[in-house]
This record gives structure tokens, sequence and C-alpha cells, in this order.
């Protein structure tokens, strides 16, 4: 499904030309099949699919849920992207090109998602967005056969080593060894019992790796592990294991709704571990109907207060000592004033960043080609967030882009209902994950 509205408005804006002109243009280029070939060029400007030297815009597609169980992280982390690329269309492009942007809806299915793909990669530069391991990983192979970058969002550490894939921050495998080290080495919790709950697919698996590895450098005391897969909609069968075996600190390796029904079932039965929740099992709106402080409390409110902690690498929405953030509330309220507190829009928003230095770095070399684009991001070198993520350095030796996690708890007083407990930082065990 595509949904396209007018630019300006205060809901999902679907194609981010600014000036009354500039629209005209990006409508022109979409509806036709004007855009250059792989070996045009514009000038001194090489140009491929997606780049139309005549109005000098780059099309680009986003492939997320925006329906479904999962349109909770799709739908803001998109809004996000739309702010950041609405706010460089107004100050006049990425030297002088206006960023276009189709949105298609997969409902988190992997088999959507490749059809999907399918229909857009022949009119886009690059893909801007692609959420979910087992999405991304469904793409990869074709986005590798063609050279098309691809925004993974997506942390699972196979994809920080494909030369094709944009990924930021932290991968779920060194984010659950991180939060391993926290619990056994900062807390000094050497004999707590410890259980993960992961997700039956590539997410899933990358976060058990980290799970693994923790568990041999610090031999801590691994007592469950269980599995799920992403249409399930109960689990007590998870939750007893990890009862009957003890357990009381869990990692969970979810989605939001998986992951507040895992934490509730633990309620009926009178389970109240620390549950520990990889950043994408969380949203506000598990919190109220509306993902806001003023919102109505849902059912698992105050469970999740008391027993959950969140792993990220974000600072705590609102926290001006980082540089970036505000210019980013700034843009926030101006381009998406309806918007909640989310760090899935802070994270839509620090991707379109990333992909805006890419895309002006392949102008500087004069190479918007699809391996232009891809040079680009190989030479991008250090890239600063002004905090809002940690800095990245992308160069051709691949790899993770950031090795830190921070913790945060709970919090039904601040916006986005988390608060940091234990600011960035690395395990042993992260410094040799890859």
């Amino acid at each position: 499904m595509e949904v396209t509205t007018q630019v300006g408005t205060a809901h999902r804006t679907r194609l981010a030309a600014i000036s009354a002109a500039g629209l005209l243009a990006a409508l022109a280029a979409c509806g036709s099949s004007s855009t250059s070939g792989g070996g045009a060029t514009s000038g001194a400007i090489k140009t491929g699919p997606g780049v139309d030297a005549s109005t000098k815009t780059i099309t680009t597609a986003i492939i997320t849920p925006l329906s479904g169980q999962v349109a909770i992280i799709g739908k803001p982390l998109t809004a996000g992207q739309e702010a950041y690329f609405q706010a460089v269309n107004a100050k006049g492009g990425v030297d002088g090109w206006k960023i276009n942007y189709v949105e298609k809806d997969d409902q988190y299915n992997p088999q959507t998602h490749v059809q999907l793909y399918n229909e857009v990669v022949g009119s886009s530069a690059f893909i801007a967005q692609s959420l979910g391991s087992p999405t991304t990983k469904a793409i990869e192979p074709l986005a590798d056969q063609a050279h098309v970058l691809t925004a993974a969002v997506a942390q699972s550490s196979s994809f920080t080593t494909d030369p094709v894939m944009i990924v930021i921050g932290t991968p779920y495998s060194i984010d659950v060894a991180n939060s391993l080290s926290y619990i056994v080495d900062k807390l000094g919790k050497r004999d707590a019992k410890i259980g993960i709950i992961y997700q039956n697919d590539e997410y899933g698996q990358d976060g058990l790796r980290g799970y693994t590895a923790a568990h041999d450098a610090s031999h801590f005391n691994d007592v469950a592990r269980a599995t799920y897969n992403v249409t399930d909609t109960d689990f007590t069968a998870q939750v007893v294991q990890m009862k009957n075996a003890g357990a009381q600190y869990v990692i969970v390796n979810a989605v939001p709704k998986p992951a507040a029904t895992i934490v509730g079932t633990g309620a009926a039965i009178g389970y109240f571990p620390q549950w520990v929740f990889l950043g994408p099992a969380w949203s506000e709106y598990l919190m109220t109907d509306n993902g806001t402080l003023t919102g109505k409390p849902t059912q698992v409110n105050q469970v999740l207060a008391k027993t959950v902690w969140v792993m990220g690498y974000q600072p705590d929405w609102g926290d001006t000592t980082a540089a970036g953030m505000t210019p980013f509330l700034a843009d926030q309220q101006k381009y998406s004033p309806a918007q909640a507190p989310d760090y899935y829009f802070m994270y839509g928003y620090t991707m379109a960043q990333v992909e805006v230095a890419i895309l002006k770095k392949a102008i500087e070399s004069g190479d918007l080609t699809r391996d232009g684009l891809l040079n680009a991001r190989k030479n991008l070198g250090h890239f600063s967030f002004g905090g809002l993520l940690p800095d990245l350095t992308y160069t051709p030796s691949l790899g993770p882009a950031d090795r830190q996690t921070l913790i945060k708890k709970v919090d039904v007083t601040v916006p986005a209902f988390l608060k940091t407990i234990q600011p960035l930082f690395e395990s042993n065990a992260a410094k040799t994950l890859k």
C-alpha cells in the first residue's frame, strides 16, 4: 500500500518537496519515466535510477509497517525521516537537489516486503528505510546484486558487514552483551539467574548471539532460553519456563505487543523478574493509549513501570546537553507537531541525517549512480549526530557503527516514559563481537 498526502500538513507526508514549484517538479518526476539511467550524466554529475537531473530531484523509497502490530514502530520512525527530509528541502535541498520519497506498507511481512521492493527499486536512487531484520534479510540478496544502497532499520550484526546496508546505532547482539555485563559486572549480580525470550527469526537470533557471547565471557548463571514466533499471541509457556527456572533477570528480544503481553502474563501468575527489553520491544504506546503522559494508562502501565529496563543508545527526550537535541525538537515542532515524544521518531530523524550526508558526499564526488552512492557510504568517514546517537565512522572495512549501550528504566513522569540509569558504556564481550 502506498499513501500520498499533501506536503505541509500535520499528517503523514509522503512527498517532501516544500515550495510549490518544487512540488510540481517532484510530481512530474514521480509520474513519468524520465529518470536517468545508470550511465547518464548531468554536467559533472553522473546519475542513475531515481535521480532526475532536469528537476534536480532524488527519489527514494521507504518500506515499513504502517499497519499491523509493528506500525507503532514504523509510523513514528517514518515521521522522523519525513521531518528531516522536509527540513533539508526547505533549506534548498542537498546542494540544490530535492529529496522525494514514496512510502509502502509491508505490515512487517517478508514476502510483502520483497514484492514492494521490486515495485519501487527501479525508480529509487536508494531505499531510505527497510524496517525489520526478517524483512530486510528477505531483500538483502536483491539489493546486493543490484548495488542498491539500503537503510536497514534493523541492527542485526550481519547487516553491518554488508556494504549496501546503512546501519546506525548498536547491533542487537552487542546491546544484549552490554546489558548482561551491566547486570553481572556493574551491579555485581554474578550469581543472578538469567534467562532470555527471543523472537524466532533474524532479529531474535542476533540477540541470542549476544547472550551467548556474554555467557562465554562472564559465565553468568544462564537458567532458561525460550523462543516465540512473530505471529504468536499466547506467551504463557515461555513465561512459565522462566518462572520455573527462577530467572531473576529476563532479556526480552521482542517487538512491543509481544513484549507487553509477556510482562502482563508474568504479572497474572505472580512472576515479577527484572525484564530487560531490547530497544525494539519498547513503545510509549505500551504505557498509555496515545503514548503521552496525559493519555489513558494501559493495563500493564504500572507493572512496566516497576519491572522494565530498556536497552538503547539515545539521550533522554529533551536533554539539551546533547547538541543536536534543540534543532531536532525545533524540526519536530515545525514538521510533525502532533508527534508524541518517541525514540523511534528520533531514530528516523537520525537515519535521514546520515542519508543526507551520504547524498552530499556523492554529489561532491560527482556521482549519483548506484555505485557512486555505495562509494559515498563506504567512504563517509566520521559523522556526528550531535549526541542524538553515538557518532559513527563509515570506512571500506565495514563493521558495527557503534558498540555502546545505555540502560533506561521506565518512568511515568518523563516524556517517552524512559529515563537513563546507566550512561553509554562498552563491555569486554562487546569489543570482540562482529
